[in-house]
């Protein structure tokens, strides 16, 4: 008889993944849906394997274009000119501490 050694990886629970990505446990539930997380499935529970999550640690980091943090929308008007530098001259030019964005963010909320 041949011995084969069989090799289990460590598998986790969504609420394991979510703790460990540090996420809410619906943010992993979609991630796993679109398929950007792999993941076994036993009924309706999740488990993803332990590989699957060291590989997704490995991936490249993510990089946005201006246009995709929302800062093409200025594209259109010749007065802005590059977006990025935009953004950059209205925070230079705001003399407000920290503490006064924060109250004047809570003000606009009432």
């Amino acid at each position: 008889m041949e011995t084969r050694e069989l090799y289990h990886d460590r598998v986790y629970t969504v609420d394991e993944v979510a703790a460990i990505f540090r996420v809410p446990s619906n943010t992993v539930r979609r991630l796993i849906r679109r398929g950007d997380l792999s993941a076994i499935r036993f009924g309706r529970a999740y488990r993803v394997p332990r590989s699957v999550i060291d590989d997704y640690f490995d991936l490249p980091p993510v990089s946005f274009s201006p246009e995709e943090l929302g800062l093409g929308m200025w594209k259109d008007d010749p007065s802005v000119g590059d977006g990025v530098e935009y953004v950059n001259r209205l925070r230079d030019a705001d003399t407000r501490t920290l503490r006064e964005i924060v109250e004047d963010l809570h003000s606009w909320q009432e």
